[in-house]
Protein backbone atom coordinates (compact mmCIF):
# COMPACT_ATOMS: atom_id res chain seq x y z
CA UNK A 1 0.00 0.00 0.00
CA UNK A 2 1.54 3.17 -1.53
CA UNK A 3 0.29 6.47 0.25
CA UNK A 4 -0.79 8.56 -2.20
CA UNK A 5 1.76 11.27 -4.19
CA UNK A 6 -0.30 14.03 -3.58
CA UNK A 7 -0.33 13.70 0.59
CA UNK A 8 3.45 12.68 0.69
CA UNK A 9 3.57 16.54 1.21
CA UNK A 10 0.91 16.41 4.14
CA UNK A 11 3.02 13.72 5.68
CA UNK A 12 6.33 14.95 6.05
CA UNK A 13 4.90 18.44 7.42
CA UNK A 14 3.17 16.28 9.72
CA UNK A 15 6.32 14.70 11.01
CA UNK A 16 8.06 18.31 10.60
CA UNK A 17 5.22 19.76 13.43
CA UNK A 18 5.72 16.60 15.76
CA UNK A 19 2.60 14.41 15.22
CA UNK A 20 2.76 11.02 15.21
CA UNK A 21 1.76 8.71 12.43
CA UNK A 22 -0.60 6.23 13.92
CA UNK A 23 -1.71 4.83 10.49
CA UNK A 24 -1.34 5.21 7.11
CA UNK A 25 -3.09 3.76 4.19
CA UNK A 26 -3.18 4.81 0.27
CA UNK A 27 -5.45 7.65 0.75
CA UNK A 28 -5.78 8.65 4.31
CA UNK A 29 -3.46 9.47 7.36
CA UNK A 30 -3.96 9.44 11.04
CA UNK A 31 -1.84 11.43 13.32
CA UNK A 32 -1.61 12.28 16.72
CA UNK A 33 0.34 15.18 18.91
CA UNK A 34 0.03 15.88 22.94
CA UNK A 35 1.13 19.45 23.54
CA UNK A 36 1.42 21.62 26.52
CA UNK A 37 0.66 25.12 26.13
CA UNK A 38 1.49 27.37 28.89
CA UNK A 39 0.12 30.35 27.39
CA UNK A 40 -3.18 28.33 26.53
CA UNK A 41 -4.51 28.83 31.02
CA UNK A 42 -1.80 25.38 31.07
CA UNK A 43 -3.47 23.30 29.22
CA UNK A 44 -2.80 19.88 27.20
CA UNK A 45 -4.15 19.57 23.99
CA UNK A 46 -4.35 16.18 22.23
CA UNK A 47 -4.40 16.37 18.24
CA UNK A 48 -5.82 13.59 16.07
CA UNK A 49 -5.23 14.87 12.74
CA UNK A 50 -6.82 12.96 9.69
CA UNK A 51 -5.69 13.63 6.10
CA UNK A 52 -7.76 11.88 3.04
CA UNK A 53 -7.35 12.32 -0.22
CA UNK A 54 -10.75 12.06 -1.84
CA UNK A 55 -11.72 12.80 -5.49
CA UNK A 56 -15.07 15.38 -5.04
CA UNK A 57 -15.67 16.96 -1.46
CA UNK A 58 -18.72 17.72 -0.65
CA UNK A 59 -20.94 18.68 2.70
CA UNK A 60 -22.72 15.21 3.14
CA UNK A 61 -19.22 13.34 2.53
CA UNK A 62 -18.09 15.65 5.67
CA UNK A 63 -21.33 15.26 7.76
CA UNK A 64 -20.50 11.48 7.46
CA UNK A 65 -16.88 11.61 8.14
CA UNK A 66 -17.56 13.68 11.31
CA UNK A 67 -19.80 11.16 12.78
CA UNK A 68 -17.24 8.40 12.55
CA UNK A 69 -13.93 10.47 13.00
CA UNK A 70 -14.87 12.21 16.35
CA UNK A 71 -15.43 8.55 17.81
CA UNK A 72 -12.37 7.03 16.03
CA UNK A 73 -9.95 10.06 17.87
CA UNK A 74 -10.95 8.58 20.96
CA UNK A 75 -10.25 5.02 20.51
CA UNK A 76 -6.84 5.89 18.76
CA UNK A 77 -5.36 8.50 20.83
CA UNK A 78 -6.30 8.26 24.21
CA UNK A 79 -5.36 10.82 26.47
CA UNK A 80 -4.03 10.19 30.50
CA UNK A 81 -5.83 13.60 31.56
CA UNK A 82 -9.70 13.21 31.64
CA UNK A 83 -11.25 15.77 29.07
CA UNK A 84 -11.81 19.09 30.46
CA UNK A 85 -9.51 18.79 33.77
CA UNK A 86 -6.69 20.91 31.78
CA UNK A 87 -6.91 19.07 28.55
CA UNK A 88 -8.74 19.18 25.40
CA UNK A 89 -9.42 16.91 22.59
CA UNK A 90 -9.02 18.43 18.83
CA UNK A 91 -9.94 16.55 15.88
CA UNK A 92 -8.66 18.36 12.81
CA UNK A 93 -9.35 17.19 8.98
CA UNK A 94 -7.43 17.85 6.37
CA UNK A 95 -9.22 16.83 2.90
CA UNK A 96 -6.98 16.82 -0.49
CA UNK A 97 -9.76 17.18 -2.90
CA UNK A 98 -9.82 17.02 -6.85
CA UNK A 99 -12.63 19.49 -6.98
CA UNK A 100 -14.48 20.97 -3.71
CA UNK A 101 -17.80 21.67 -3.90
CA UNK A 102 -19.44 24.75 -2.88
CA UNK A 103 -21.39 23.61 0.43
CA UNK A 104 -17.92 21.74 1.70
CA UNK A 105 -16.22 25.00 0.69
CA UNK A 106 -18.55 26.59 3.76
CA UNK A 107 -18.70 24.04 5.65
CA UNK A 108 -14.29 24.46 6.27
CA UNK A 109 -14.89 27.98 6.34
CA UNK A 110 -16.95 28.27 9.26
CA UNK A 111 -16.69 27.21 13.19
CA UNK A 112 -16.35 23.59 13.50
CA UNK A 113 -18.37 21.08 15.60
CA UNK A 114 -17.85 22.46 19.64
CA UNK A 115 -18.33 20.41 22.58
CA UNK A 116 -16.64 20.98 26.00
CA UNK A 117 -12.73 20.64 25.53
CA UNK A 118 -13.28 19.50 21.79
CA UNK A 119 -12.93 20.89 19.03
CA UNK A 120 -13.81 19.37 15.32
CA UNK A 121 -12.12 21.52 12.32
CA UNK A 122 -12.20 20.85 8.62
CA UNK A 123 -10.23 21.78 5.98
CA UNK A 124 -9.64 21.40 2.36
CA UNK A 125 -7.29 21.90 -0.45
CA UNK A 126 -8.81 22.16 -3.93
CA UNK A 127 -6.24 20.66 -6.52
CA UNK A 128 -8.26 21.54 -9.02
CA UNK A 129 -7.71 25.55 -8.32
CA UNK A 130 -5.32 25.29 -6.15
CA UNK A 131 -7.14 26.87 -3.21
CA UNK A 132 -7.30 26.44 0.36
CA UNK A 133 -10.63 26.55 2.54
CA UNK A 134 -10.42 26.50 6.22
CA UNK A 135 -11.83 28.53 9.13
CA UNK A 136 -11.88 32.38 8.68
CA UNK A 137 -13.58 33.49 12.61
CA UNK A 138 -12.10 32.70 15.54
CA UNK A 139 -15.17 31.57 17.79
CA UNK A 140 -15.29 32.66 20.91
CA UNK A 141 -15.78 29.53 22.81
CA UNK A 142 -12.19 27.91 22.73
CA UNK A 143 -10.72 31.20 20.84
CA UNK A 144 -7.37 31.00 23.12
CA UNK A 145 -6.72 27.57 20.89
CA UNK A 146 -7.73 28.96 17.44
CA UNK A 147 -4.46 30.15 16.65
CA UNK A 148 -2.43 27.15 17.27
CA UNK A 149 -5.41 24.94 14.88
CA UNK A 150 -5.15 27.33 12.42
CA UNK A 151 -1.36 27.09 11.80
CA UNK A 152 -1.43 23.47 12.00
CA UNK A 153 -3.66 23.57 9.23
CA UNK A 154 -2.75 26.22 7.24
CA UNK A 155 1.04 24.40 7.31
CA UNK A 156 -0.94 20.92 6.18
CA UNK A 157 -2.94 22.93 3.18
CA UNK A 158 0.16 25.07 1.73
CA UNK A 159 2.97 25.39 4.35
CA UNK A 160 4.87 28.36 1.79
CA UNK A 161 4.33 31.46 3.11
CA UNK A 162 3.62 30.06 6.70
CA UNK A 163 6.15 30.81 9.27
CA UNK A 164 7.64 27.50 11.00
CA UNK A 165 7.35 28.32 14.75
CA UNK A 166 3.73 27.75 15.92
CA UNK A 167 2.30 31.32 17.18
CA UNK A 168 1.17 31.37 20.70
CA UNK A 169 -1.66 32.44 21.98
CA UNK A 170 -2.23 36.31 22.93
CA UNK A 171 -5.18 36.25 24.39
CA UNK A 172 -3.98 33.24 26.38
CA UNK A 173 -0.94 35.26 28.00
CA UNK A 174 -3.40 37.99 28.31
CA UNK A 175 -6.03 35.50 30.82
CA UNK A 176 -2.86 34.71 32.29
CA UNK A 177 -1.42 37.93 33.32
CA UNK A 178 -5.18 39.14 34.61
CA UNK A 179 -5.23 35.54 36.33
CA UNK A 180 -1.80 35.07 37.80
CA UNK A 181 -0.72 39.06 37.15
CA UNK A 182 -3.15 40.89 39.65
CA UNK A 183 -3.16 38.99 42.26
CA UNK A 184 0.56 39.00 42.26
CA UNK A 185 0.82 42.52 42.19
CA UNK A 186 -1.76 43.02 45.22
CA UNK A 187 0.36 40.44 47.03
CA UNK A 188 3.41 42.47 46.16
CA UNK A 189 1.69 45.43 47.72
CA UNK A 190 0.58 44.39 50.77
CA UNK A 191 3.52 43.03 51.39
CA UNK A 192 5.43 46.40 50.56
CA UNK A 193 2.34 48.33 53.13
CA UNK A 194 3.16 45.96 55.92
CA UNK A 195 6.87 46.55 55.53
Amino acid sequence: MTLDPSLIGQKAELERLGFQILQEEPNRIIASRRSFYWECLLTYVNYTLFVQRVNELSAEMMISDRDRFIPESKQVNLSPIPRGLQSGNAVLVVYVADRVKPDAQKMCERQGKLKFAEFYIPAALDLERNVAFLIRKTPAWGAIYYPKFKYILARLLSPQGIPNQEPLSTLGIGFLVIGFGIPLLCLAIMLLLLV
